[in-house]
């Protein structure tokens, strides 16, 4: 009897510690993390994807009508968000996943309408494009851009972990992550996989891109329409300045922009990157060219034979120059004077040296040769 009260009591024991490590082992590895995402409260509505808490509730109609009106954004936009003069540059790698998430939506919403520089807007405002490209080959970034602890700061919401730091290495608050700064509910809901490698990963730039256009159509309108596309920002962040600053920056890249090689810095020889608009610079290296003009007119090598034309200036006050030709041109300086007689005035032997020129260039040179050297010397 006392036996079997002893293995009554150790299979009590045992059937106890089965039922408790059951669960335990059941939210191992992944199961864990989806466990405490299902478990986890959602976030507070109306708050931004980067968790910050609304500034106005809706847009107002002034506004509306600035963006109706297709009025230069940025002169009203926050200082440090003004689109600079000048041509604008976004690094390489950033820049296909925006234009390659627009490819992927206009094939599977192809009624939202969302171009590309809309999401490079959206990027620049949030993380400077990746904090200016560090990005690997495949578009995830260096190091983790993260936004701050959501612990319910001025102007931010409270959300308590939901991820189990898997995506922002926080176990007690939640924060933003990624290019795209999306809080870890929301990239749940919004998770994509932009870049085809079988991965949803909020830190790298091809798959935020693409959750944050699906985000942008998810309101079901068309973002060709800028009163609508004014809208979807919106929910993005509700906030209108935030709208203002990423319609001025999307306005801007739509009109042209640059691939940089790691910083949206336009290198010197930008003209060789351009794709869209960058004539203007490509100007001022066709200028230099014209201004080649003037290796052509510098034909000073002329006025070197020209000089040996001009004895007609010679003789009246240069008469000790002809001396040292005289001496070298004795010989046939004889057979011309013969046929100098004409210009006995000049019977001096400087002329034996155009002694070529009496055939033919008696007649023209005295009207027409002269003028010819004082061209080039002017």
């Amino acid at each position: 009897m006392g036996y079997f009260n002893r293995g009554e009591r150790f299979t009590a024991v045992t059937t106890g510690l089965l039922v408790a490590l059951v669960p335990a082992l059941a939210l191992g590895g992944d199961a864990l993390v989806g466990s405490v995402e299902r478990a986890a409260p959602q976030p507070p509505p109306d708050v931004a994807i980067n968790g910050e808490l609304p500034v106005e509730e809706q847009l107002s109609p002034e506004f509306l009508d600035e963006v109706r009106t297709g009025e230069d954004l940025s002169e009203r936009s926050e200082p440090a968000d003004q689109v600079p003069p000048g041509p604008l540059g976004i690094p390489g790698t950033v820049l296909a996943a925006y234009q390659r998430a627009d490819r992927t939506l206009a094939g599977t919403t192809p009624g939202c309408g969302l171009h590309w520089s809309v999401l490079a807007g959206i990027g620049r405002i949030e993380s400077h494009h990746a904090r200016s490209g560090r990005v690997d080959a495949d578009g995830r970034t260096l190091s983790p851009i993260l936004g701050p602890r959501l612990s319910g700061g001025p102007g931010i919401a409270a959300i308590r972990d939901t991820d189990g730091a898997a995506l922002d290495g926080d176990a007690v608050w939640d924060r933003a992550v990624g290019p795209m700064q999306f809080i870890p509910s929301t990239w749940r809901s919004q998770a994509a996989d932009g870049n085809a490698d079988g991965i949803r990963d909020p830190h790298n730039v091809f798959d935020a891109a693409l959750a944050a256009g699906r985000y942008l159509c998810s309101g079901g309108g068309d973002l060709r329409d800028r009163t609508q596309l004014a809208a979807a920002v919106f929910r993005y962040n509700h906030s209108q300045a935030y709208v203002r600053n990423v319609l001025a920056w999307a306005d801007a890249y739509a009109r042209g922009v640059m691939p940089t090689a790691g910083d949206t810095t336009i290198p010197p020889n930008a003209e060789l990157l351009a794709f869209a608009h960058p004539l203007p610079p490509a100007a001022p290296p066709g200028i230099p060219q014209a201004a080649a003009a003037p290796p052509p007119a510098g034909p000073p090598p002329r006025p070197a034979p020209a000089p040996g034309r001009p004895p007609a200036p010679p003789p009246p006050g240069t008469t000790t120059p002809p001396p040292p030709p005289p001496s070298s041109t004795p010989p046939p300086s004889e057979p011309p004077p013969s046929s100098e007689p004409p210009s006995s005035s000049q019977p001096p032997t400087s002329e034996p040296p155009p002694t070529s020129e009496p055939p033919t260039s008696e007649p023209p040179p005295p009207a027409t040769s002269s003028p010819q050297p004082t061209s080039p010397a002017a």
